[in-house]
């Protein structure tokens, strides 16, 4: 009987301080320290580039003992995390996934966690065939 490998999934939201920045029903009593990257807040310490390429590069090397595919299932920075920070850790776990061969779904495409109509307070919108484009995710997804 032949083996079946079953495909594995993760998620791109380490660390929350930077991921769920003020999002109320993860940042509930407002209290994460002000998001930034590198040096991004969480339970277990602060996190960079290097701790990012590490965190995925055992998702890959699972994929590759077991020969299977790993699939990051959803990520992404709650409107609330300032766009620059957002940008500068959204390039660091692409740049890691890309590495790793791991693909990634953005938690939504249009809303608080998306490109398209996020309501972010300090992002420069184009305008998308009516709704309000943040290109400069936009391009760096591109990028990757």
């Amino acid at each position: 009987m032949a083996q079946e490998n079953v495909g594995q999934s993760c998620r791109a939201y380490i660390p929350a301080g930077i991921t769920h920045y003020r999002a109320l029903w993860v940042d509930r009593k407002r209290n994460f320290p002000t998001a930034t990257w590198p040096g991004g807040y969480a339970a277990d310490g602060p996190w960079d580039r290097e701790r990012l390429f590490r965190h995925y590069g055992a998702w890959a090397a699972l994929a590759q003992n077991y020969n299977m595919g790993v699939h990051c299932g959803e990520g992404g920075c709650f409107n609330q995390t300032p766009h620059d920070v957002t940008l500068r850790w959204m390039e660091d776990v692409l740049d890691a996934l890309k590495t790793y061969n791991i693909g990634l779904a953005l938690w939504n495409f249009r809303g608080g966690f998306g490109i398209l109509d996020s309501e972010r307070a300090d992002v420069d919108y184009v305008d998308y065939k009516g709704h309000k484009l943040d290109k400069k995710i936009y391009d760096l997804f591109k990028k990757y």
